[in-house]
């Protein structure tokens, strides 16, 4: 194993992510908010030198610093660092914005080319999603809350993810970022969850021309997209600048980059929740929880391959940064151990897909208890379109439950997001899932009259008549062939909404060639075709 250089036991990099404390911690660290926001580029790599606290000082006249979302500095950065916080409370403070609670979905956006080479980081950052929420290292986010109180949960699903080839080239802005996301998002590929992060995830040819590499190794923002309050980050790949970002060479998974992009994310991830808006969470100099705590790794051990971890998550290795915990005077650790029971729910598979009129196969919901909870758990579904319901066996649950969807005939075809809630006495968690509707069903094509005589430069018309069954709702579109040259074809309208009539124009030009002529009209809808015959006669 070949270190980039040694595994750091103290500074601050990665940039902010969530966290949530107890009330009192709250009413105790709440700070006014007149803080001067910063430019957003103030993270300092290992060549500038840091802030002084005379800067600092005049900086926070009026209060804290506001941290900028790229605190995920370069190791670098992180050697010149920003000034300590005050010793006060946890060495953290809350300024009032929001944190995003009950189960944060994780969607991402594979930017770029993820074959090849690059493959690996598909399974290594998927499983780390998939893992990461009821693990003792994510439970360190519980020791946060908002104003009333309320803390994160130890609960992380992961949504969806979808892949973008270089919509926006190789060379990236901030901006780019946001359209990136907006894209995804506007276009089907991931839903629209205000309670979800996307991270947008960029493979080694890319750059992100505002520091990447140079200031900071990662970042995260929100922003209105498509009329919603949409978290997002970006993760860029670190086999682009290893000596900036990445620990150690190659990393538990064999790889460098990826290894090291999985503490990045889980960086970003937990500032995301804790900060949301860049209004919660931050010391005097503008650090979220996970800077406090960036490129300290705590106790290691000795993976397969050689290479240092510091956990398991599923079934593979990592070595993960540190996470600032709000209690005891504040410290940075891998773990936290609740001081009240609960739980944690997931759903596995994400997605069913079923035909209308029929129900899914069983999804399983999983309760995972955490500090001796051993409540039952009341299971309930929202979200779900008209036309579907579902039902829980058990639907008051202590390990795991199968909720089956059952439809209706009348329901349309889509893919519907809905949600998975478990209460269990004040204790309420939440997980998301997808329900499919496929098309089903048939459909008809006719055509009257069979036969049209015309005068060349004349047109002629059909009429094209689609009659569905069995619960069709495609929309149908229409083409024709087999027309002579010199003369065109159109339907008005285009296609239908399942059943429905169009009126296909055959128009001659005076020097069209007389004949008899075979037409076939041909109409598309979900994954069925069907054909009319009919004959053109051109005088």
């Amino acid at each position: 194993m070949r270190l980039i250089c040694a595994i750091a036991t103290t500074g601050a990099l990665f940039a902010g992510m969530w966290a949530t404390p107890f009330r009192a911690q709250a009413q105790q660290n709440q700070v006014p908010t007149q803080d001067t926001r910063p430019d957003g580029k103030g993270n300092r790599t290992r060549q500038m030198a840091p802030r002084t606290n005379t800067t600092l000082a005049k900086q926070n006249q009026n209060g804290d610093r506001r941290p900028d979302g790229k605190g995920d500095r370069t190791r670098s950065a992180a050697r010149a660092g920003r000034a300590a916080a005050p010793a006060t409370g946890n060495g953290i403070d809350y300024h009032g914005g929001p944190i995003i609670l009950g189960t944060t979905n994780v969607y991402y956006i594979w930017y770029g080319n993820w074959s090849g080479n690059n493959a690996p980081a598909v399974s290594i950052l998927t499983n780390l999603a998939q893992h990461i929420g009821g693990s003792p290292y994510f439970n360190i986010n519980t020791t946060y809350s908002n104003a009333a109180g309320t803390a994160v949960s130890n609960s992380v699903a992961f949504g969806a993810s979808t892949t973008d080839s270089y919509s926006r080239g190789t060379s990236l802005s901030d901006n780019d970022i946001a359209t990136i996301v907006t894209l995804a998002v506007s276009t089907g590929g991931l839903p629209k969850d205000q309670n979800g992060v996307y991270f947008v995830l960029t493979s080694p040819d890319v750059h992100e021309t505002s520091g990447f590499c140079t200031i900071y190794c990662g970042w995260h923002t929100n922003g209105p997209i498509l009329g919603a309050d949409i978290k997002y980050a970006f993760i860029g790949d670190a086999d682009q600048c290893p000596s900036a970002c990445a620990a150690q060479s190659p990393g538990p998974n064999s790889t460098t980059g990826p290894d090291a992009m999985a503490s990045i994310v889980a960086h970003e991830l937990e500032e995301s929740v804790t900060d949301p808006d860049l209004n919660a969470w931050y010391d005097s100099a503008g650090n979220e929880n996970a800077d406090k705590c960036a490129w300290t790794f705590g106790s290691l051990f000795t993976a397969p391959n050689g290479a240092a971890a510091n956990m398991t998550l599923g079934t593979l290795d990592y070595l993960i940064q540190q996470n600032w915990v709000n209690a005891s005077g504040g410290y940075c650790a891998l773990s936290f151990a609740s001081a009240s029971p609960d739980f944690s729910l997931s759903v596995s598979p994400n997605s069913q897909s079923v035909a209308p009129g029929g129900s899914t196969q069983p999804y399983t919901v999983t309760i995972t208890p955490s500090n001796g909870f051993t409540g039952t758990v009341n299971l309930s579904a929202s979200g779900l379109p008209a036309g579907a319901a579902a039902t829980f066996n058990p639907s008051a649950a202590t390990t795991t439950s199968s909720l089956t969807v059952g439809t209706t005939t009348a329901i349309a075809a889509g893919s519907y997001p809905f949600t998975i809630t478990g209460t269990s006495g004040s204790l309420s968690h939440s997980t998301s899932a997808t329900l499919v509707v496929t098309a089903s069903g048939d459909f008809s094509i006719a055509v009257s009259p069979t036969s049209q005589t015309v005068t060349r430069g004349s047109s002629v018309s059909y009429k094209v008549q689609v009659t569905a069954s069995g619960g069709f709702n495609s929309t149908v579109s229409f083409r024709v062939s087999g027309l002579p040259s010199r003369t065109t074809g159109s339907f008005s309208p285009s296609s239908v909404p399942g059943s429905g009539t169009s009126t296909l124009t055959v128009s001659t030009r005076t020097r069209t060639r007389t004949g008899t002529y075979s037409l076939v009209i041909t109409g598309t809808g979900g994954s069925r075709t069907h054909t009319a015959a009919a004959t053109l006669v051109v005088h």
